[in-house]
């Protein structure tokens, strides 16, 4: 089982409204058409928001319950993620790839921001009849917090959770985790022993982003290669470079090795 997700960067006009890239997702379900028989039934596809899902926060000021909020705008964070998904849906289907929308609000919650419940069980159905399920990101509803923007970043842990993952590759518009912000050299491993130390050198993301740049995707990945799954961050400006970040010994970008935690102990 393979978890990739595709930064909203990639496959939307990130500092728009809205703004789908057309070209791009294309680009990329005919590199999965590519690998598409040898992975069929092995694969989920997690969208990053991109200009939908940090554009429509702010638009109707539902980034978090502590603003001014209006019941009647709650919706349209669901609304407009699945009319996001449902675009992906189709161009991947005109390339003949059997997909399925779905959406996070109808399979987990959160508590005060994190992991609360969720129910894959459609999603797994899903997977026995190799079809492609596509999801992203979502408004939540919070046990705490009554509702949360929970990051596309979050959503392979639900997966991670519930099946024996191989990899989950994350795609994004630089080469991995830097040293430096002068983003130079990239940081080729991330282990047990280096993860605190690297995580502060992860910064926020330049443009419009509402859930917390690449340390957010970092802590993440980390998150789940606790749970004994490798990961993998590196660029997707070529979707080419989705094959080897899947499949490759010595991927592309930075390597994320898989460990075990029990307790406190990370």
């Amino acid at each position: 089982m393979y978890v990739v997700k595709i930064g909203g960067s990639l496959i939307t006009h990130k500092d728009e409204y809205c703004s789908p890239n057309l070209e791009e997702i294309r680009r990329y379900a005919k590199v999965v058409k590519k690998i598409w028989e040898d992975i069929k039934g092995n694969l989920i596809i997690v969208l990053g928001g991109g200009s939908y899902g940090n554009g429509v926060p702010i638009r109707y000021n539902i980034k978090n319950s502590d603003q001014p909020w209006d019941p009647l705008d709650l919706q349209m964070m669901t609304i407009k993620m699945f009319e996001w998904i449902s675009l992906v849906c189709r161009i991947f289907r005109e390339e003949g790839i059997p997909c399925y929308p779905f959406q996070a609000s109808s399979y987990c919650t959160t508590k005060d921001g994190d992991l609360s419940e969720y129910n894959i069980a459609a999603i797994k159905e899903c997977l026995k009849l190799n079809i492609l399920p596509i999801t992203s990101g979502d408004l939540t509803f919070d046990k705490d917090k009554i509702f949360v923007i929970y990051s596309s970043d979050n959503i392979p842990e639900v997966f991670a959770r519930s099946f024996r993952v191989k990899r989950v590759v994350t795609l994004t518009d630089v080469d991995g985790i830097y040293t430096t912000n002068q983003m130079k050299d990239i940081i080729k491993l991330v282990n047990k022993d280096n993860y605190r130390e690297i995580l502060n050198l992860a910064g926020d993301s330049n443009k419009q982003d509402v859930t917390g740049g690449m340390k957010n995707k970092l802590r993440a990945l980390i998150r789940i290669a606790a749970l004994g799954t490798e990961c993998v961050i590196c660029s997707g400006k070529d979707p080419m470079n989705l094959i080897p970040a899947i499949y490759s010994q010595t991927p592309p970008g930075t390597f994320i090795s898989a460990w075990e935690c029990e307790g406190s102990s990370c």
